[in-house]
C-alpha cells in the first residue's frame, strides 16, 4: 500500500507498507517505511524544519482461543529518531468496541525519557453512528517511542474481512 499526504495530525509525507497475509492464517508479517515532515502549528499544508525517515517491521497475531485477542509487535525507528520496539495487545467485541494497551521501549536513556524510561498507554474505539470515537491515553507526552499514527494500515483493512476475535474460528 502506498500512502501520501497528511498522514496524521502532526506529520505529512509519503510511504510504503508491505504485508505478507494469508486469510487462512491467524498471523501476518510486514514492514513499512515513510518519509515524514512535521506540519506547522496552523495545521494547514506548511511544514516545519523537521524531517525523518521512519520504518518498522511488524508481526501481527490474532488469537481465537479461550481468551481472544489481537497482538502486534513492531521494531524500528520512531518519529524522534530513536530505535526500539512496541508491543500492542487489544480485544474487540461483537458491538465493535475495541480496547487495548501498548508499551514501547527505545534506546533513549531513562534520564532523558523520565518515568519508567519507556512509553506506555491505553486506548479504545467505540462505534457511534457509523464512526469510531477513539481515545488514547499515555502518561508521557515526550517524543521518544512515538509512532506514526495512521488512520488505516494494510493489516487493519484486510482483517475487516475475517471474523473478529470474539467469534470462534474453525478451519
Amino acid at each position: 500500500m502506498v500512502s501520501a499526504g497528511i498522514l496524521e495530525e502532526m506529520f505529512m509525507g509519503a510511504g510504503f507498507e508491505y504485508l505478507f497475509y494469508k486469510p487462512d492464517n491467524n498471523y501476518a508479517a510486514g514492514f513499512e517505511i515513510f518519509n515524514v515532515k512535521k506540519r506547522d502549528y496552523q495545521m494547514r499544508f506548511g511544514t516545519l524544519d523537521y524531517e525523518n525517515t521512519v520504518g518498522s517491521i511488524n508481526f501481527y497475531y490474532r488469537n481465537y482461543n479461550i481468551i481472544p485477542f489481537d497482538a502486534k509487535i513492531s521494531y524500528g525507528e520512531y518519529l524522534a529518531g530513536d530505535i526500539g520496539s512496541t508491543f500492542d495487545l487489544s480485544r474487540s467485541f461483537e458491538n465493535g468496541v475495541k480496547f487495548g494497551f501498548f508499551v514501547s521501549n527505545t534506546n533513549v536513556s531513562a534520564e532523558q525519557f523520565g518515568e519508567g524510561s519507556f512509553d506506555k498507554g491505553i486506548y479504545f474505539d467505540i462505534p457511534i453512528f457509523g464512526n469510531l470515537v477513539g481515545y488514547s491515553w499515555r502518561p508521557l507526552t515526550k517524543d521518544p517511542g512515538q509512532k506514526l499514527v495512521r488512520k488505516h494500515t494494510l493489516y487493519d483493512l484486510l482483517v475487516k474481512f475475517k471474523p473478529i476475535n470474539w467469534t470462534s474460528c474453525s478451519n
